[in-house]
């Protein structure tokens, strides 16, 4: 049998992963009158011309899910809903009602709101966000003289 030595902060870090794991679930799906809300994981991308989020979003429809944008904030919405009955057969368990999703990312940095795009395909949200161009550095010429005499104009008042 071998002697390994007690680290004390080994044991502080494995309650932390197992606080977490406690309480992963409850944070990730609450449910309130039947109606099921999860939080929507994102990944997010920056390039020097944009941003890309991208939204797992499986079971939802392009018409469930709305993208707004607004004072540097992208915001996720979706909400699906099941108001199909069996007629023949009665429900034993029924878990899959209805489900919202919803997300906010603010992004660092300026962005052309009028650009950005969002497309859907097999389950999942992409979301382009074109940067704003930032303001080149110009070169200013620099004149050798004298400063230029100023010259008032004077005019009558109009009658």
């Amino acid at each position: 049998m071998a002697i390994v030595r007690w680290n004390p902060w080994n044991d502080i870090f494995d309650l932390h992963t197992q606080m977490d794991h406690l309480f992963q679930p409850a944070a990730a799906t609450t449910s309130r009158n039947g109606v099921e809300y999860t939080s929507l994981p994102v990944d997010i991308r920056q390039t020097d011309a944009a941003f890309t989020v991208e939204a797992s979003v499986p079971g939802f429809t392009p018409d469930d899910v709305e993208v707004t944008f607004d004072d540097g904030v992208l915001t996720i919405t979706g909400r699906r809903s099941s108001t199909e009955t069996a007629k023949d057969a009665t429900y034993v368990r029924r878990e899959r009602r209805s489900t919202s999703v919803f997300r906010q990312v603010g992004l660092p940095a300026e962005v052309r709101a009028e650009d950005i795009t969002a497309t859907f395909e097999n389950g999942v949200l992409r979301v382009e966000i074109p940067r704003a161009q930032k303001a080149a550095p110009q070169r200013i010429p620099v004149t050798v003289g004298t400063t230029a005499q100023q010259r008032v104009v004077e005019h009558a008042p109009r009658a």
